[in-house]
């Protein structure tokens, strides 16, 4: 039988002094990655934010014109409008307020409506009230639309069900198609 030798400490030295040196590189590697995969986000974020800038594109020309076929005067459109709260800090954002001195309107724009959307419209519904004072909306009536290209069957039902005017945005000379909730049910936030 033979024995083994126990290696050298030379040898030892020369295999953590490599393995130190594939560690850095593996390092360096990562952050190489690192960094394509941040400026990959920021690139799909871009695109995502365009995307959004055009889908508001088609629907701010006709918006006040078609909502107001169903009673209402608004005269002022509001896109990308960010309330803060009072320590500046962001309170919520919405995509497109219609006002006028009376009433205010709340559209959430999509370019796929999901219930998800519309359910955290609703919430934002509830603490723009909360904070009218904030807001700007006391006493205000408000009213709430959702928008999309795209919209899910169940988030137009929920929408509408919930006081909601449904705005599609189609491909001809009029752009906008809009479902408006019953009379009865017309929501007020």
């Amino acid at each position: 039988m033979s024995k083994k030798e126990a290696p050298s400490f030379e040898k030892v030295w020369a295999t953590l002094q490599e393995t130190s040196l594939q560690m850095k590189e593996t390092d360096k590697r990562i952050q190489r990655l690192s960094e394509r995969i941040e400026l990959t986000n920021k690139q799909i974020g871009y695109l995502g934010g365009s995307l959004g800038e055009v889908v508001e594109l088609i629907l701010v020309p006709g918006i006040c014109e078609k909502m107001n076929i169903y009673g209402h005067n608004f005269t002022k459109i509001g896109p990308n409008k960010i309330i803060n709260r009072e320590n500046k800090r962001t309170l919520t954002e919405i995509d497109l307020l219609l006002e006028n001195g009376e009433e205010t309107m709340a559209v959430e724009i999509k370019t796929d409506l999901s219930v998800k959307w519309v359910n955290r419209h609703l919430e934002r519904l509830k603490l723009l009230r909360k904070h009218e004072s904030i807001t700007g909306l006391k006493g205000k009536v408000l009213y709430a639309a959702v928008a999309g290209i795209t919209i899910d069957e169940d988030a137009k039902e929920l929408a509408l069900e919930n006081g909601m005017y449904v705005i599609k945005m189609v491909e001809d000379k009029n752009r906008l198609e809009v479902a408006a909730p019953a009379k009865n049910n017309l929501g007020r936030w």
